[in-house]
Formats: C-alpha cells, structure tokens, sequence
C-alpha cells in the first residue's frame, strides 16, 4: 500500500501485468495525438493488486505512456487495499471510491480522471483529458 515503483507491477500478485502490457493494441492515431498534448500532465494512478479492473487497465495505461513518451517521472502509482482508504489522507483528497482511478493534474490542479473503466478507450479518454486541459490554456 502506498507510493510504489512500477517495478512492483511485475510481482505475481499484480497477476498478469507483462501479458496484458504486451497484448493491448493501442491505436497509434491517439498514440500521436497524446505525443503532442501530454507536456506539463502529471498523473497519479490509484490501483489495488486484488481488483481485475486494475490488473487490466494499469498495464494498458503504463503502455501507452511508454509509447507515447510521456515522462515515467510524471506517473506516480499508489496502491491501495480494499479499504480503498490511505493513512496519509491521499485518498480523501481525492476522493477515491472506486478503482483503479487515474487522476490527471496539470501545475498541481485536477484536470480531468478516469475511473474504473474508460467511457471509450483508454487511449481516447487520456487523449479527451489532456486536449481539454491544452484548449483552456
């Protein structure tokens, strides 16, 4: 539970992370268009090793930030129990129900999340949130 490095998603606990990592097909349209929309994003993925939706979106959204180069320092993971409650009040703060939930922060503000599962793709509600957040510069 906690911060984590991504190196923990190899465990076995995370259940097939590499397998579903290397057989997501993620459309390279939204991997060129994210390219170009994704500077200044952070984001922080609230994931559990016991939940299926996050065993089989985290390894999706880690692909396409690996394709589209988006900064692996700017993805920060956080893992959680079935509590789905943090000690260190993260939780609270952003108001974590369900999981996984990819929250999306530009100069420290929420710009947009992804709960659970993705209303279209992944790739294409990533790419939703990050050209909102560019049109409102």
């Amino acid at each position: 539970m906690g911060w984590m490095d991504r190196g923990i998603l190899e465990d076995p606990a995370y259940g097939d992370f590499a397998l579903v990592y290397d057989t997501s097909h993620i459309h390279q349209d939204f991997v060129e268009l994210i390219r170009q929309v994704n500077a200044d994003v952070e984001v922080i993925v609230f994931l559990g090793a016991w939940c299926p939706d996050s065993r089989r979106e985290v390894p999706r959204f880690m692909k396409i930030v690996d394709l589209t180069g988006m900064r692996e320092s700017r993805v920060r993971l956080y893992g959680l129990d079935r509590s789905k409650q943090s000690s260190d009040g993260l939780t609270d703060r952003y108001t974590i129900e369900r999981i996984p939930t990819f929250v999306f922060l530009k100069h420290g503000e929420e710009i947009g999340r992804i709960i659970e599962v993705p209303r279209a793709t992944l790739e294409a509600d990533v790419l939703s949130i990050l050209a909102g957040a560019q049109q409102k510069r």
